[in-house]
């Protein structure tokens, strides 16, 4: 090949042109990375247990958001037998990134478990605490049941350890469920 040839197949731009181009590209790069939103992790908010009134079932415990918290029947004190596809379909109440004691709002005795993995559960006198993802809205009370898992109840704080009872009389609603429970 002819040296003329080799000119001709060089780039028309100066050795400075090209640093000021990839000056300038980066530079673009950059402030369009900038002008892009980022996920930003928010800070989790401490969990908050409170009292609400339902009324259907009474003084209920509930999470700040309205949902209401459970506890299973074959639960120990400080243990939970909650796992896997339990935990699914109820998820235990764990503690914020962070907190190291559950908030309390007209409830005390609030305290925590370490689930394995080394989560914090949330206890109220050594009793792990669940929501149910049968409740859709806040307030609602549907996981008054039997599953696979055993006896659901939501708690009364003035009784934790008892079984709800409708302010109107009679037992709560039983359900028992002879597949995984996942299918609610």
């Amino acid at each position: 090949m002819k040296r003329s040839s080799l000119r001709t197949t060089r780039s028309k731009f100066a050795p400075s042109t090209w640093g000021a181009l990839t000056i300038m590209f980066a530079g673009t790069a950059m402030l369009g990375t900038a002008l892009i939103p980022t996920p930003v992790s928010a800070a989790s908010s401490p969990t908050t247990i409170k009292v609400t009134q339902n009324k259907s079932w009474g003084p209920t415990l509930s999470l700040k958001n309205g949902d209401t918290l459970y506890r299973l029947s074959t639960d120990s004190k400080n243990k939970s037998v909650c796992t896997g596809a339990c935990a699914k379909v109820w998820p235990p109440v764990l503690l914020a990134k962070g907190q190291t004691s559950a908030v309390g709002v007209g409830v005390s005795g609030l305290g925590s478990i370490a689930r394995v993995g080394g989560a914090k559960q949330v206890t109220l006198d050594g009793i792990p605490l669940y929501r149910f993802v049968g409740d859709t809205k806040a307030g609602q009370v549907s996981g008054n049941i039997t599953d696979t898992w055993g006896k659901w109840f939501s708690i009364n704080p003035k009784s934790p350890h008892a079984a709800p009872t409708k302010k109107s009389g009679g037992s709560p609603p039983t359900t028992t469920t002879t597949t995984s429970g996942v299918a609610y």
